[in-house]
């Protein structure tokens, strides 16, 4: 904690928190209808957008925080313990969110956030190997106790599977050489860091976009050790058990595999990523889609937040059974 608070405290700019809060104004906007109601941020990462939507809530809300990182939890805990019973912090995945609201005895919820991805303190702390900038540990893992590490992947996958998981979770056309290469140098040694693989990627691709396959490798790798997709499709489908009508789920997102889950959830269909355009399955949810067009940051938010510019913000409202057939 104290490495934490050091490197917040050094990043002027940022209050104090993991990250200045991307969209903050229009999350606010879309997510708060009740000032009293009861809400849950489900990726509350430094708690920058937690503390913008308690300042905007009246005294009789209620505000949960999960997060799967540990250190994140006991930083935005410590961070919010101002707003006393009115805020709860509380370690856990999103896909958890049956169980984390049936514990504190809440059945029905006014909104519900998510702030995708990892934040700032994440990327920037090179032990944890989110950036293939820094020549840390190639580890990637969101819970730092759980076992398996990007590491592990990388030196015990076969070549087809990580070509798949390359092309799959990354979308990289070039999976199949980056693997290949891959393969071959773990023969020498076992690839540890960041640095390591981020050498072997750029060893065989053109100059010309290469930070953006370096991207996508990380991306793929860091879906795969945090089960992010699965967690996040089920975390969205339990999610809508809880929210009330009228109720309202905002998600921001950074990558386009997310951005396509989340859309097709407020289109009613099952978030599931394997599912492609003719492939929707039947119509499960009912929402009514407040955001027509994706919402991006503006030009003075991008300048001032770099990591803000791939953001993609999308905000649906719960409708009612007998709304729907109304409407119809």
């Amino acid at each position: 904690m104290d490495g934490l608070k050091k490197k917040i405290n050094d990043r002027s700019g940022e209050s104090g928190s993991f990250h200045n809060p991307v969209m903050g104004k229009e999350s606010v906007s879309f997510l708060l209808t009740d000032l009293s109601g009861i809400y849950v941020d489900s990726t509350l990462g430094g708690g920058g957008h937690a503390e913008l939507f308690l300042s905007k809530t009246g005294s009789n809300a209620k505000f949960i925080g999960i997060d799967r990182d540990r250190e994140a939890v006991k930083f935005a805990g410590k961070r919010l313990e101002g707003f006393g019973k009115k805020f709860t912090a509380v370690k856990g995945r999103f896909s958890e969110i049956d169980y984390i609201l049936s514990d504190l005895k809440i059945s029905t919820v006014d909104g519900i956030f998510l702030d995708l991805g990892i934040s700032s303190y994440q990327i920037d702390t090179h032990e944890r190997g989110f950036s293939y900038l820094a020549g840390g540990p190639l580890d990637m893992r969101m819970d730092a106790e759980q076992d398996e590490r990007s590491s592990d992947i990388i030196n015990s996958f076969s070549e087809k599977d990580l070509a798949d998981l390359f092309y799959v979770l990354g979308e990289e056309r070039l999976s199949r050489r980056i693997a290949r290469k891959v393969v071959e140098q773990r023969k020498k040694h076992a690839i540890t860091t960041s640095e390591d693989l981020a050498e072997i990627v750029r060893s065989v691709t053109p100059y010309k976009g290469r930070v953006k396959v370096l991207s996508r490798i990380w991306q793929a790798l860091r879906f795969a050790v945090n089960d992010e997709l699965s967690d996040l499709q089920k975390g969205l489908e339990k999610s809508y058990l809880f929210l009330r009508p009228g109720g309202r789920i905002v998600v921001i997102s950074y990558e386009s595999l997310m951005d396509r889950m989340v859309k097709r959830f407020f289109k009613g269909y099952s978030p599931d990523f394997h599912r492609d355009k003719e492939n929707l399955g039947e119509r499960k949810y009912l929402f009514k889609i407040l955001t027509k067009k994706v919402v991006r940051p503006s030009i003075e938010e991008m300048e001032k937040n770099s990591r803000a510019r791939s953001a993609l913000l999308r905000a649906a409202e719960k409708r009612s059974e007998t709304e729907e057939t109304g409407r119809i």
